[in-house]
């Protein structure tokens, strides 16, 4: 018998452990991994349309899968060969642990001075790399079976070469799922050259709060080039998400900044308190927000955004997440983890697993909050030794990556007698790097709301305006 994937999915395979199927959706080659066994996966890359398979001679998990997919139209069999597997569709084994998506600064530089600035752009701390050094980058992106990239600076169209750069991620096949800008110089020219290579990424702009923008971002009429750019992006068709930093300057513009880009047609709005990294650590003693302040100004956006309809999606921090139109909110800060896990095998930062962040001199990171910390100076460099190996193991990167909860517990044994831990599960590694150096340190802030606020204040105040809305409705 002939077992062969239906298009639009893609079989693919890793060095080491997890090995998957990675599904597609729409037109796009990438998406949804589904992870196997070594044993089972290997099996299954017989299921190729060319080779004879005898289930009987198959494993009963392999046997299984087969079926299901089978059922499910997404494999089809036959008694005769079937035609050869798609140039995009052929199966690969990559010389690295699976990764998603990058998340790269493809410059150090930013033509804004922006106050909370992880990576201390405005200092110039970090450089800009020559095209060639981006190019190769780019090759060793999609040598790991990478193809999903997120832009960012510093600003990345201050770059002259920003064109050569999409260019090159395009003929290697790798899409721009998220383009981070200020949006100062975006233009009608960009959006056609990024059109002519075949990219249509979301777009991520900052804007924080109606007539609050120019001063966190250090520049007169910053404020007014963002707006510029939501009319560009509405027009042309391209989603537009927004972050949001909120400080004691602006903390009374939520609902007002939400509306007005509901109105622009903006997606979703992401509103965080910025960490004391980079940049804000100046800053901070005078305008960072107590976390009973957030959680004040958090409260009072929950009911206004029910009550004006669930104009966008928004996300509060940790504390709230909500899609358009939908009253089937989550509180991110609360993990659900297995009844008697076993926190040995639990990753700490699942995130930090799937996605990994290059920064602008090309040093390998978790996350960009490392970036500019003095653990981020262990990290690797890409350009000195290749992204699949150091994907793997054997170095600082890995070490953070592979942490898991119990390794967490180990330096903070008080948290495993604490009855909030199963649903804090110590926070985030990054908030502890940014708090007290060490990423194992407990995140103050998740500790702070599962102690003192807690999931039943955020469903108390989110139930009461969605039971509003609907008496008024």
């Amino acid at each position: 018998m002939y077992y062969r994937l239906k298009e639009p999915w893609t079989f693919r395979g890793w060095k080491k452990t997890p090995h998957a199927i990675r599904a597609a959706a729409g037109e796009h080659k990438h998406d949804t991994p589904y992870f196997f066994e070594k044993d089972v996966f290997l099996e299954l890359l017989y299921c190729n349309g060319e080779e004879d398979v005898t289930p009987t001679e198959l494993k009963e998990e392999t046997r299984s899968i087969i079926a299901e997919m089978t059922g499910k139209g997404l494999m089809e069999q036959s008694e005769t060969k079937l035609p050869p597997l798609s140039p995009w569709q052929r199966y690969h084994v990559y010389p690295a642990r699976y990764v998603e998506s990058v998340h790269w600064s493809i410059t150090g530089k930013c033509n804004f001075k922006c106050r909370h600035c992880l990576v201390s752009a405005p200092d110039a701390h970090h450089p800009q790399l020559p095209l060639s050094d981006c190019i190769r980058i780019i090759h060793e992106i999609a040598s790991c079976g990478i193809t999903l990239v997120d832009i960012t600076g510093g600003e990345p169209l201050v770059r002259g070469d920003f064109a050569q750069i999409v260019k090159e991620l395009s003929s290697c096949g790798i899409d721009i799922r998220v383009l981070f800008t200020n949006a100062s110089l975006l233009n009608e020219q960009t959006l056609a050259m990024l059109e002519a290579y075949g990219q249509h990424p979301a777009f991520q702009l900052s804007f924080d709060g109606l007539g609050h923008h120019d001063w966190l971002r250090g520049v007169d009429g910053a404020e007014e080039q963002a707006n510029k750019a939501f009319r560009l992006l509405k027009e042309h068709g391209y989603p537009v998400a927004v972050g949001m930093c909120i400080h004691r300057g602006n903390k009374n513009s939520l609902r007002g900044t939400m509306r007005y880009l509901s109105n622009l047609g903006v997606a979703a709005l992401n509103v965080n308190a910025p960490q004391t990294l980079g940049v804000w650590k100046q800053y901070a003693e005078e305008y960072a927000l107590t976390e009973d302040e957030v959680w004040s100004i958090y409260r009072d956006g929950i009911k206004a955004y029910f009550e004006d309809g669930m104009p966008l999606d928004l996300e509060l921090d940790g504390y709230f997440f909500c899609r358009k139109g939908s009253t089937a909110y989550k509180v991110p800060y609360v993990h659900h983890p297995p009844e008697n896990a076993d926190w040995g095998k639990i990753p700490q930062c699942e995130s930090m697993r799937h996605h990994i962040y290059i920064g602008a001199e090309g040093r390998l990171a978790p996350c960009m909050a490392f970036s500019d910390t003095e653990m981020g100076k262990t990290f690797p460099n890409v350009l000195k030794e290749h992204l699949g190996k150091l994907s793997l193991e054997g170095n600082s990167y890995y070490d953070v990556v592979n942490t898991r909860v119990s390794d967490f517990l180990r330096l903070n044994p008080e948290c495993a007698e604490c009855e909030h831990f199963p649903a804090c599960g110590g926070g985030c590694m990054a908030q502890g790097m940014a708090q007290c150096g060490n990423h194992l340190a407990r995140d103050e802030r998740a500790c702070y709301f599962h102690r003192h606020i807690g999931e039943q204040a955020v469903r108390a105040a989110a139930d009461q305006a969605i039971e509003n809305g609907e008496q008024h409705g």
